[in-house]
């Protein structure tokens, strides 16, 4: 019997130093300094971790808010979202930089990267599958990313990102001009005249030596007409036939549009297809 309560009180000795050593928990990570957070922030942005890196960035943001890293952890916030394809979080951090750093060295690079996260906004995951047209919707992000593009050319010139800003403000424009032109021949489809005029005048006025402003002097000369205004139909067809006397749009020296609605109304075609062919 001696033998057995010896053992019985080794077996629960035994367990009890086994539940022990189970529940005990993993020793902690050693606390960070600023600066070794920071290098681990580094070390994964090099490696393409940019998840990680934000979480990092975060981290340090919220455990050295006035560190010496402080700017510089914002300025790789921006980028790492911007990578990540979070757009409308980089847009959000290089708006916050913008207001709470504003003499930062770096603001034309902030400028920079605010606008081509607005760019690429308009750039969804069906446009990288196929090809879309932009111009047939809402392009609220790109006349935001051609603020800041104009900011930025504006206050700084001279910016090695200056150059790419000009070209992206320019394929903007066309895309904006195009939108307008797109929202014109609905209208004139539909027998709208008047709304048709006011958007190709849209692109006349506001969007000159983009490619859009040939067709939408074609279109005011046509809407006129049918209107009954032959007075301004001529005009527009005379500034049409002094900029482009070889145009597409003239026929016998008058405006040929081949999509014109006839004087029918809307064909079968137009209907069944909502006017998208």
């Amino acid at each position: 019997m001696r033998a057995y309560t010896v053992l019985l009180s080794s077996v629960l000795i035994s367990s009890a130093l086994l539940v022990s050593g189970c529940s005990s928990t993993p020793k902690e990570r050693p606390e960070r300094t600023e600066a070794q957070q920071y290098e681990e922030v580094r070390r994964q942005i090099e490696r393409n971790n940019f998840l990680t890196a934000i979480d990092e960035l975060r981290e340090l943001e919220a455990r050295f808010p006035y560190g010496d890293f402080a700017e510089q952890a914002q300025l790789d916030l921006i980028y790492t979202q911007y990578r990540a394809l979070d757009y409308p979080a980089a847009v959000a951090s290089a708006t916050r930089f913008l207001r709470n750093y504003p003499t930062n060295e770096h603001l034309d690079y902030v400028l920079y990267m605010k606008g081509v996260a607005n760019y690429n906004l308009e750039r969804g995951l069906f446009d990288r599958i196929v090809r879309s047209d932009k111009a047939s919707r809402d392009l609220d992000a790109w006349r935001d990313a051609f603020t800041d593009f104009q900011e930025l050319v504006s206050r700084f010139p001279d910016s090695q990102y200056a150059p790419d800003a000009r070209a992206r403000m320019v394929h903007i424009r066309n895309q904006l001009a195009e939108h307008e032109l797109h929202a014109a021949r609905y209208y004139a489809r539909r027998g709208a005249y008047v709304a048709a005029v006011a958007r190709a005048r849209e692109v006349v006025i506001h969007y000159q030596e983009t490619p859009s402003v040939e067709e939408a002097l074609a279109i005011m000369s046509r809407a006129y007409r049918s209107l009954g205004e032959q007075a301004l139909s001529d005009r527009s067809l005379a500034v049409l036939r002094h900029n482009w006397p070889e145009s597409d749009y003239l026929s016998r020296g008058q405006v040929q549009l081949s999509w014109w609605p006839s004087d029918g109304g809307r064909g079968l075609l137009s209907l069944l297809t909502f006017d998208l062919l």
